[in-house]
């Protein structure tokens, strides 16, 4: 893409549009005789074939719109779901491996979707009544509701988080917009939902619940509206903050939790490089015996096979280079730096069916201090870490993520251990 200026002698002032901005240079008008004619293939067929000339598309005026109407009405998604596909699947349950089904079903404009799972889990160390896993989802506009029992999860099956839980599940989600206009995002989100037969928290995979039911609701704000440069793979800079406050009712009065983030980002003098400071404090009410009363911190969160957000260091709960769920405070305060460095582009690595397209890098360190305000029970953490993203492409369509990080965890300014993670990111 160019753009041009004319100028004296006949001379052109041109900016031509690069990957590294608009590049100015000037254009002599000099006659070429050596140039070759230009062979317009169009032409060449109409010549050679002359009965294309005859191909006209008729006017729109010769076309009666009405006759193409099948149905006129009022568009109601849910009179119009339809089977998408039904598949059979594995999934992952407290270290062993099950297989089930998989159904799904959809409006054809995509505002409805439903998905169904079954699943059985033949293993003889699980209790007759954790072999058998089912598994609801619907979505309708700004709504959302899960139901399952004994929910199983794929990507169990591939590392050390684990999101299935015993017993029984119902969650019911609405998201509120103000603004939808990428990357602008800005919404309050109210979920509500009811545990029964439970043995672990529900967010927490290595904490024991105290209480086989809970009931659990939350309201969160969350404003995002982060910056990216032309050919930039990681947001440069921009400003992100939420606020959330939910409760847990096990037994007796409701606990309830706050917490808050702010998220900074700034561009460096380099190509695409970005530094982040990312804060978040919570504080909670109710006993410290009490495991619903306490926040819950460690591990990168990756699976080795995964599915969700690549940079799972950034979540709140998230502290490398210690086990997951350690670390637990009934108020904490975790600030980190995170340094984005500048990606390579990779322009001939693979084949046009599998391809390497970038690589990044991150630096972060993180600090954390459980219980702040007490002088007796304060306790002061670390972690330093890297992170490694290599994104390439398989067929021309699924784009695949492969990290790799390491970091080292620090308590009370002494070395407490490090954490190697690696992870495939397939869909």
């Amino acid at each position: 893409m160019k753009s041009n200026l004319p100028t004296t002698g006949g001379r052109l002032l041109v900016l031509a549009y690069t990957g590294d901005g608009f590049v100015p240079g000037i254009i002599d008008p000099k006659p070429l005789k050596d140039v070759s004619a230009i062979r317009f293939l169009g032409n060449e067929v109409a010549e050679k074939h002359p009965i294309v000339k005859k191909w006209q598309v008729p006017s729109p005026s010769t076309i009666d719109e009405t006759k193409l109407i099948t149905r006129q009405g009022p568009y109601h998604p849910l009179r119009h779901v339809e089977k998408e596909n039904v598949f059979p699947i594995l999934q992952g349950y407290r270290g062993a491996v099950g297989a089930g089904v998989r159904a799904n079903f959809s409006d054809p404009a995509g505002f409805s979707n439903f998905s169904a799972i079954a699943a059985y889990t033949p293993d003889s160390k699980l209790k007759e009544d954790e072999k058998a896993h089912v598994e609801l989802n619907a979505r309708y506009l700004n709504w959302a509701a899960s139901l399952s029992w004994n929910r199983s999860d794929f990507y169990d099956i591939f590392g050390p988080t684990k999101r299935a839980r015993k017993g029984l599940a119902a969650k019911v989600n609405h998201t509120h917009w103000f603004a939808y206009d990428p990357p602008l995002l800005s919404r309050i989100e109210t979920t509500l939902a009811y545990y029964d037969k439970i043995d672990t928290l529900p967010d927490a995979q290595n904490v024991g619940s105290t209480s086989d039911k809970l009931w659990f609701g939350e309201v969160a704000f969350r404003h995002a509206n982060p910056k990216r440069s032309l050919g930039a793979v990681e947001d440069d800079k921009g400003l992100n903050y939420e606020a959330v406050l939910h409760a847990n009712r096990a037994k007796g009065d409701p606990v309830p939790q706050a917490r808050a983030g702010l998220d900074y980002g700034m561009p460096l003098p380099f190509n695409h490089a970005s530094v982040w400071l990312r804060t978040v404090g919570g504080a909670s009410r109710g006993d410290r015996s009490d495991p619903f009363a306490n926040w819950y911190f460690g591990g990168f969160g990756n699976n080795y096979v995964d599915n969700r957000e690549i940079k799972r260091y950034r979540d709140y709960y998230a502290l490398p280079g210690f086990g997951l769920n350690e670390i637990s405070g009934k108020s904490f305060v975790r600030p980190m730096v995170e340094v984005n460095l500048p990606p390579v582009i990779f322009e001939r690595l693979g084949t046009p069916g599998a391809y390497a397209a970038w690589l990044r890098g991150a630096v972060f360190a993180s600090a954390l201090w459980t219980d702040p305000t007490s002088s007796s029970l304060r306790k002061d953490y670390a972690s330093l870490g890297t992170q490694w993203d290599l994104r390439f492409s398989v067929l021309h369509w699924y784009d695949m993520t492969l990290s790799v990080g390491y970091a080292t965890g620090f308590r009370g300014g002494k070395r407490a251990g490090d954490e190697w993670m690696i992870s495939l990111k397939i869909l």
